[in-house]
């Protein structure tokens, strides 16, 4: 049985790594409680939002 909840999360953890790529690419600053995050942890958080969803996606089709 297809499962329509895990196929919206799947594409939302894509969208967000499709986010976290673009940060990195643009780099683009955030600042959050007047600390700036640095950009580079949008690289791996963009590896493993995509893992995931990936991984995600692949398990629904099973």
């Amino acid at each position: 049985m297809k499962r329509p909840a895990s196929l919206v999360v799947g594409i939302l953890l894509l969208l967000m790594a499709c986010a976290q790529i673009g940060r990195f690419l643009l780099k683009i600053n955030v600042i959050a409680a007047g600390m700036e995050i640095p950009v580079w942890p949008s690289a791996i958080a963009a590896v493993l939002l995509t893992a995931l969803g990936i991984w995600l996606l692949k398990e629904r089709n099973r």
